[in-house]
């Protein structure tokens, strides 16, 4: 991190591949510090050793699920905000994750453009 000043924030995806070329994206940037986990369980021991600013969540994971995740990791303060990456083209954001603040924009289907994930994250961090 060139400024030191970088937000960290955490990819959670169970296809390897696909963590690996958004968080390869988006480190081009130098504006965040970033880490991967491949299931909601590893990141929320990563969490709990270091809470992000942001995380970007596949909804299908083996064991628990994106929503039970995102709930988790609220509930515990681990991570204050959330996107959604998912494959699953039918995926309507359940009311409790409206709850705790996302919308329509916090929902990106995969493939998914990088630049819009990366300039939604800008967004939501300029409010951290």
């Amino acid at each position: 991190m060139a400024d030191g000043l970088g937000k960290f924030v955490l990819v959670i995806d169970d296809e390897e591949r696909v963590r690996e070329l958004l968080v390869d994206y988006l480190s081009d940037y130098d504006e965040f510090e970033l880490a991967g986990a491949e299931s909601a369980e590893q990141a929320l021991e990563l969490l709990r050793l270091r809470p992000a600013e942001l995380c970007v969540v596949d909804m299908r994971l083996p064991g628990l699920n994106g929503t039970g995740f995102i709930e988790a990791a609220a509930a515990e303060g681990l991570c204050r905000k959330f996107l959604v990456h998912t494959g699953s083209v039918d995926f309507s954001l359940p009311k409790s994750l409206q709850l705790l603040g996302m919308c329509a924009d916090d929902i990106f289907y995969k493939p998914a453009n990088a630049a819009k994930v990366a300039e939604r994250i800008r967004q939501l961090l300029r409010n951290c």
